[in-house]
């Protein structure tokens, strides 16, 4: 038998309330930064929403085994524990098909390793999408440190949102990927997946071409708005197959020329045909991301 499966490493999800009129939702509990990136003043969004049976329904049409729904980087704790409860919600409807990781946010002091302890005792199974630039921390921050700590204690897995700074103001706020770097050499034990390819740095490299640190993982989090298809056989040659989680983002609209539907079908057919081997798409779309994440949380495999 041979096991087969895709996971979807990074999407978000949220309920039908928020959807209805996110620009109001988010105003009403004070979250401007992510109000700003999904109903932005002046211009059409990208943002496309579904809750969790849409979600379920889009991986079924596109032989999604299972989703990995990251957290946002929120500015205020209160908004952190009221996504980690629906998350904890819905990975209990969903078992084996959806998977949580915790928002939180350093800068709410000792509050915030309160709840991402509880967070994590509800069943989710790693930390993140964080950001320090939208969060008003930073990453030598003692609260940020613990942060680091606990996720080490509970082996589960970190996911940095990054940004490549050749990429434009559609990627987000620009992010410091030497410090990345240097935090995940200060942590050894800890597991950092950086979204977005790094931020380039899977592409690339690290700054000044040191050696990347082998607990960097990459995730490819809305890849066809920033990058050609051929950032997949860049990144494999560069950094292994091995280092890459497929992500779309969903629901991101990631081609906003010509459709306004979230899915999942149109990316995974792009990464069929980028010039992998059966063994490299492999690891890419599940075997990666299932080692990363606790035994016990992880996706089951399915086996054919």
């Amino acid at each position: 038998m041979t096991e087969t499966g895709i996971v979807d490493a990074h999407i978000h999800a949220y309920p039908a309330e928020v959807a209805a009129d996110p620009a109001a939702w988010g105003r009403a509990r004070a979250e401007p930064g992510w109000t700003a990136c999904v109903a932005p003043a002046g211009r059409r969004s990208i943002q496309g929403w579904a809750d969790p049976d849409a979600i379920i329904a889009d991986m079924d049409e596109a032989g999604v085994d299972a989703c990995v729904m990251l957290g946002w980087y929120w500015e205020r704790q209160e908004t952190c524990d009221l996504q980690n409860g629906w998350y904890s919600q819905w990975i209990r409807r969903h078992p084996g098909r959806l998977v949580g990781f915790a928002a939180v946010q350093p800068a709410a002091g000792a509050r915030s390793i309160e709840a991402l302890e509880r967070a994590l005792d509800s069943g989710l199974c790693g930390v993140g999408e964080s950001l320090p630039q939208a969060q008003g921390f930073t990453l030598d921050d003692p609260w940020w440190r613990r942060v680091v700590e606990t996720a080490i204690r509970r082996r589960i897995p970190i996911t940095l949102h990054a940004t490549d700074p050749a990429a434009g103001p559609v990627a987000g706020p620009k992010t410091p990927l030497d410090a990345y770097v240097r935090l995940a050499g200060e942590y050894p034990e800890a597991t950092f997946i950086l979204a977005h390819w790094g931020g380039g740095l899977a592409l690339r490299g690290a700054p000044g071409e040191g050696e990347l640190p082998s607990n960097l993982f990459f995730d490819t989090a809305a890849s066809p708005l920033l990058y050609d298809p051929g950032a997949f056989r860049r990144a494999v040659d560069r950094v292994g197959a091995g280092k890459i989680l497929y992500g779309s983002d969903y629901p991101l609209i990631l081609y906003p020329g010509d459709s306004r539907r979230p899915g999942f079908g149109r990316f995974l057919d792009e990464i069929g045909r980028a010039g992998l081997d059966a063994g490299e798409r492999a690891a890419i779309l599940g075997a990666n991301i299932r080692r990363l994440l606790p035994p016990g949380l992880a996706p089951a495999r399915k086996r054919v």
